[in-house]
């Protein structure tokens, strides 16, 4: 038996009952009258949301969704071939900076307030502009090392260029990964004073040539693991997961603050249930849920409410009052250049 597991579908158990009882939540026949339709990613992701999350919302709603398991081009594909008719989701998760550009096409609506009583404990700088959207996972990135074959660990973004040691042994994404524009953006930030400052974060990034380059996470983890790195922008949850396979590495809190994978929850419009995708939202973001979901996937939680065991903390290091160290971006304003900043990468990052 996975006592781990039994104890997370306990706790999700208890935030499902807690949210039909402050929600009035209908009966099952009228929950059933129109279907809730989510979606989540394959391997872990589906697994958790199969045999931990829906059940006991379930179990306490009455309302039974529909799961669509893919990937975020799926889901945005889904939603523009429906265009202005029935939306395919009553709610979508998807990566905030792919969910920018869609919602500027307009699919997306503001979250009613009212609807949703755990999005006033969500931390203010995961909530969007008027509500439209919000952000309920939260895997934060920043950079991680091996012990064993660094003398000096780094402890800030800039310690990339200026620690000698690092010359040809730091591992990025490529740019195709989202942590790969946030890194260059990051980098504008840092040494141009603005994430519009792409040029000087190309001719930064261009001086830490060369570099080992990694379609996803996974990939570095393994560059990490065989020591053809010894330094990387990675998300910390891979570095608990080597951390438990016995690879010896550390993670670090930049001084300048973390960029993060954010996956952002929105309410589309023509949604075909979306009284019961108000209540899978709420339940997303109770405190217990978030806990459940940080104890699976080490990711930071969402909600003011939520608590970070001690034996938890170390592998989440970005929680509670330092959520504020998340560095966010305007990507309004970035997804526009997102396809002239690709080809460029490909040309020049060689």
């Amino acid at each position: 038996m996975n006592r781990s597991f039994d104890r997370r579908q306990l706790i999700l158990s208890g935030a499902a009952l807690a949210g039909a009882s402050s929600l009035g939540m209908p009966t099952l026949a009228s929950a059933q009258q129109a279907k809730l339709v989510i979606n989540t990613y394959g391997g872990r992701w589906e697994k958790f949301w199969r045999g931990a999350l829906i059940p006991p919302f379930t179990k306490a709603t009455g309302i039974d969704p529909t799961l669509d398991v893919g990937l975020g081009k799926n889901f945005v594909a889904n939603i523009r071939a429906a265009g202005s008719g029935a939306a395919p989701y009553s709610i979508v998760m998807i990566n905030e900076n792919i969910a920018s550009l869609v919602r500027s096409e307009g699919f997306f609506e503001a979250i009613p307030a009212d609807k949703v009583p755990n999005l006033a404990n969500v931390y203010p700088n995961l909530r969007n502009a008027g509500d439209n959207g919000v952000r309920g996972i939260i895997s934060t990135i920043g950079i991680g090392y091996r012990k064993d074959m660094v003398k000096k660990p780094p402890t800030s973004w800039t310690d990339l260029w200026t620690n000698p040691e690092f010359k040809g042994k730091i591992g990025l994404y490529q740019i195709g990964n989202t942590a790969a524009m946030l890194f260059l953006l990051m980098t504008a930030r840092i040494f141009g004073g603005s994430e519009m400052a792409i040029d000087r974060a190309f001719a930064e990034i261009k001086k830490l040539l060369p570099f080992q380059q990694a379609d996803w996470s996974g990939t570095v983890a393994t560059q990490l693991t065989r020591g053809d790195v010894s330094v990387a922008v990675i998300d910390f949850p891979e570095i608990v997961a080597l951390r438990k396979k016995g690879v010896p590495v550390e993670m670090v809190v930049p001084t300048e603050g973390v960029v993060a994978f954010e996956q952002s929850f929105n309410i589309l419009k023509n949604a075909p249930a979306k009284e019961a995708a108000y209540k899978y939202l709420n339940y997303i973001l109770d405190p217990r849920v978030q806990e459940a979901m940080a104890a699976e996937f080490f990711t930071s939680p969402s909600n003011t409410q939520s608590q970070v065991s001690a034996s938890l903390a170390t592998d989440i290091p970005v929680h509670g009052k330092s959520m504020g160290s998340i560095v966010q971006f305007d990507w309004a304003k970035i997804n526009p250049m997102v396809g002239d900043i690709t080809d460029r990468w490909n040309r020049e990052m060689k």
